[in-house]
């Protein structure tokens, strides 16, 4: 007898993770989502650290008797306002590339077509940023 016929009809233990209605089609969003949760979460771990070393360091200065810096005591700049410009131009850059995209790989007919959905909001950011610099008289 030969003793690789032994191994067909071995069980693997992964084999019912691997077919459509196991978890192996799932991995790769799921890995997306985490990977972005990750991010968000590590962003406010930094966010809220450099506000605590901040206090922590006008506490110190504080109890020592040292005059404050005003740019110590000023919170951070916020970012500047939204540019709706550059972002109806990336939109409408990535909605193009997904039509080009689906349409190359043509799996199913008319799928390019959702490559339109950013395209119109690309469209829709452009016209918010020049109706807002109609109103606001703004010439950047």
């Amino acid at each position: 007898m030969n003793p690789f016929l032994a191994f067909q009809s071995a069980h693997l233990p992964l084999a019912d993770l691997v077919g459509p209605y196991g978890i192996m089609p799932l991995l790769i969003p799921l890995a997306g989502m985490a990977l972005g949760l990750a991010g968000l979460i590590a962003g406010t771990i930094e966010k809220l650290q450099k506000r605590r070393l901040r206090h922590e360091l006008l506490r110190v200065a504080l109890e020592k008797g040292q005059p404050l810096p005003p740019e110590l005591l000023e919170e951070a700049p916020r970012r500047r306002s939204r540019d709706d410009r550059r972002s109806g131009l990336v939109s409408i850059a990535v909605g193009v590339g997904v039509y080009l995209l689906f349409r190359a790989i043509a799996v199913w007919p008319g799928l390019q077509w959702i490559g339109v959905v950013p395209v119109l909001i690309g469209v829709a950011l452009l016209l918010n940023w020049a109706i807002e610099r109609r109103e606001g008289g703004d010439r950047s």
